[in-house]
C-alpha cells in the first residue's frame, strides 16, 4: 500500500506482473500503457489529491448532444463509469477517468483499475457508436414550441 510503498515502487511491481519490469513513469508523472496496439491507459500519481488517477481517451469519431446527455448521465455519481467519470482533452476527445484512493493502492489494484477502464471505455465507445442522431428522431414537446436563437 502507498504508506509504505512509493509510487515507482507500485509502478515497477504492476510492471512485474504484467511482464514489463521495466516499468516507470515518465518526467511528467505519466505512465503510459497501450494495449491491443491502439487503446492506451494514462496512470498518473497524484500525491496533492492522495490518489492515483488512470485515464483512456475513447475512439468516437463525432460526438453530439445525444453523446453528451449519455456521458453526462453516466457522470452522475461516477454510476456509469465504476466510480469515474467523462471529461474532455484538449483536443475535444472524449476521454474516462477512473481515481484508487492512495490508501487503496497496490499493484493488484492497479491492475483491476486498469482493466476496470479498458472495460468501460470498450462498452462507452459501443454505446456512443450506437447513438443516432438528434435529427433523425421525433421532436420532443420541447422541440416543438421552443425557440432557437
Amino acid at each position: 500500500f502507498m504508506s509504505t510503498m512509493s509510487a515507482t515502487e507500485l509502478l515497477s511491481e504492476m510492471g512485474a506482473a504484467l511482464g514489463i519490469p521495466a516499468l516507470r513513469a515518465d518526467e511528467q508523472g505519466c505512465c503510459r500503457l497501450k494495449f491491443d496496439g491502439d487503446r492506451t491507459v494514462e496512470i498518473f500519481h497524484v500525491p496533492a489529491q492522495r490518489r492515483w488517477l488512470l485515464t483512456s481517451t475513447l475512439q468516437v469519431s463525432a460526438v453530439g448532444s445525444e453523446h453528451w446527455q449519455l456521458l453526462l448521465r453516466g457522470n452522475w455519481a461516477g454510476a456509469g463509469f465504476g466510480g469515474g467519470w467523462a471529461g474532455l482533452d484538449d483536443q475535444n476527445r472524449v476521454v474516462l477517468h477512473l481515481p484508487l484512493a492512495d490508501g487503496d493502492a497496490s499493484s493488484s489494484a492497479l491492475l483491476m483499475a486498469t482493466e476496470l477502464l479498458l472495460d468501460h471505455a470498450e462498452r462507452w465507445e459501443k454505446r456512443l457508436s450506437q447513438t443516432h442522431s438528434t435529427a433523425a428522431r421525433p421532436q420532443t414537446p420541447m422541440a416543438l414550441w421552443a425557440q432557437r436563437i
